[in-house]
């Protein structure tokens, strides 16, 4: 197995296939809770983490999850969360942390981190550290989810009844919160900052036209996800394109398929 982990295609397709299968059920909980925009903010935002993680002279891993907890904690602070969590406080969270990320790494003298790697993830370069941060945080990420499912399902359907019901909403809320900013801090480093949501979104939109219940909706994604990587990497390598970029054109590419077929065989479509 350690000789295996050598090979970076080995240990590329073991972190695409990580990242797939806990975001399946995390994009299907953004979705439901029209969340999709927090994860591009807390992405964008993350560059500034990076930056100061390479400031201080820490691992930017470091200043990238210091950066999306203290936005996410201090956005839940406020009274009414959801203006909070309106499109424009979140725009404005977004565009201001990428700006500030790109002014610290432009002020470095020299760094060893790739802007376009941050940017746009860079899955061919996945080390064993790398690959042992991810597998950490999608074993706590999917233990929470399955300890949790039932109460995070409620509050996406109606606050109200799931408040009525003896859910804990704002706690639940938070902690998903938290988790959103866990999920987007580890996959910058597998698709980066600008297309960390693409891969939450993109995959769920596919399979809400096909699912009924919730639990089909997270196996449907799951299933689009899978698709999309295994292409996306085909195509990568035959045609020497960026990783990351080609895994979500091909989810995209699935979507529009998927769009096209639901529609043509909808009853009453002829």
């Amino acid at each position: 197995m350690a000789e295996l982990l050598d090979n970076f295609l080995v240990r590329s397709v073991i972190a695409g296939l990580l990242m797939v299968s806990i975001a399946a059920p995390m994009g299907c909980l953004m979705v439901w809770q029209r969340l999709a925009f927090l994860s591009d903010t807390l992405g964008h935002a993350a560059v500034m983490g990076v930056g100061l993680g390479l400031v201080l002279q820490l691992n930017p891993m470091i200043g990238v999850l210091a950066v999306v907890l203290l936005i996410v904690i201090s956005l839940s602070q406020v009274n009414s969360f959801n203006n909070a969590f309106s499109e424009t406080t979140l725009a404005i969270i977004s565009h201001t942390g990428l700006a500030a990320g790109l002014i610290l790494l432009g002020a470095l003298p020299s760094s060893s981190i790739s802007l376009e790697a941050i940017l746009f993830g860079d899955l061919l370069a996945t080390t064993r550290a790398d690959l042992g941060m991810i597998l950490a945080t999608t074993l706590l990420l999917l233990f929470l989810l399955f300890r949790h499912w039932r109460s995070f399902v409620a509050v996406s359907v109606s606050r109200e009844i799931a408040q009525a019901e003896g859910i804990a909403v704002r706690k639940v809320q938070f902690l998903m919160y938290l988790m959103i900013a866990l999920l987007v801090a580890v996959m910058m480093k597998v698709m980066g900052v600008l297309l960390i949501a693409a891969m939450l979104v993109i995959p769920t939109s596919g399979a809400r036209l096909l699912s009924k219940t919730p639990e089909q909706m997270v196996l449907f994604s799951l299933a689009f996800g899978l698709a999309s990587l295994a292409t996306g990497i085909f195509t990568s390598f035959h045609l020497d394109w960026q990783t990351g970029p080609s895994i979500v054109l091909c989810a995209t590419a699935l979507l529009l398929i998927t769009l096209l077929t639901f529609r043509h065989f909808r009853p009453g479509s002829h």
